[in-house]
């Protein structure tokens, strides 16, 4: 079996992750696997995620498909969240190719399954026709980590700020993370306290971006920042050891003004400066999990 996602939008498999409506799940695939995998409890989860899956296009998009793996399912209310990693050893299928391919991977090359957003799940074995159609040779397909989930929360000082934050952002992107953002993820009549709450629970790591502005509403508990300063207060008081939550000074003249909760932990300055890209590049080795190697113990030269 395997996975089919279909996508209306350019560029959607360029990104590492992908909401889809959870009424358009398992459309255009056999009652009979429907009846299996309809019920997405964590068993069902775990079995999906075995299976490759094929990154497709609606067939006006006119863009190739990718090979690669669901590597995360996050069951939302009327939606399903998938974090997903692309086989770099596979090429990327032409469409003109993948039209000739659709008859063996029980897509009809003229029906309206090629032009609807949706996730299939095929009783086809994709890596054997992926072989058939010269994509795949003997290639070992080794199982893909899914990126490290961060979510970033600031104050909305200024445009300015608000840009720097959005680009900082971008570059966390382009580095492997998996970055929630409010100006990208935020949607028009989405309730703020909900998305805020939501995307502290599934980050592995949270950033806080503390400019003056911020660490003075957190501590006064004003707005959006002062709710999301309550969360993070109480998850440090539940576990004082953690490390999920990180704190980035950006405009803060003074770090003794950090909100109470973050003061004594471990920061990372990117202030403008030289000092910048030295501190850029360790934030990125610990969110990846990557500390700097320690130099082995040698021996004693006094023996």
């Amino acid at each position: 079996m395997f996975n089919l996602l279909m996508s209306a939008a350019e560029g959607t498999w360029d990104e590492p992750t992908w909401v889809i409506q959870e009424s358009r799940f398992l459309e255009y695939t056999h009652d009979a696997i429907k009846d299996k995998f309809k019920n997405l409890n964590d068993e069902v989860i775990d079995k999906i995620k075995t299976f490759p899956a094929l990154f497709c296009y609606e067939s006006y998009v006119n863009a190739p498909a990718k090979v690669g793996q669901i590597t995360e399912i996050q069951r939302r209310f009327g939606e399903l969240k998938i974090t997903f990693s692309i086989q770099k050893e596979i090429p990327e299928i032409p469409y003109a190719q993948l039209f000739q391919m659709f008859p063996d991977i029980d897509v009809h090359p003229y029906g309206f399954e090629i032009n609807r957003h949706h996730w299939a799940i095929k009783d086809v074995n994709l890596i054997e026709v992926l072989k058939k159609h010269g994509f795949v040779k003997n290639q070992v397909l080794l199982s893909q980590p899914r990126p490290p989930k961060i979510f970033i929360t600031y104050s909305w000082d200024s445009p300015e700020h608000k840009q720097w934050v959005a680009a900082f952002a971008g570059s966390l992107r382009q580095n492997g993370l998996d970055v929630t953002l409010d100006q990208w993820h935020l949607r028009g009549g989405e309730d703020m306290s909900v998305f805020m709450e939501r995307s502290i629970r599934e980050a592995d790591r949270v950033l806080v971006i503390c400019s003056a502005n911020y660490c003075r509403k957190a501590r006064e508990r004003v707005g959006g920042v002062g709710y999301e300063s309550h969360i993070l207060t109480n998850e440090i008081l539940q576990q004082m050891d953690t490390t999920k939550f990180i704190p980035i000074i950006r405009s803060l003249p003074d770090t003794n003004a950090l909100p109470p909760a973050l003061q004594g932990r471990y920061y990372f300055n990117l202030e403008e400066g030289e000092a910048y890209n030295i501190q850029f590049h360790l934030l990125l080795r610990e969110l990846h999990n990557a500390p700097m190697p320690i130099p082995p113990i040698g021996t004693n030269p006094f023996l």
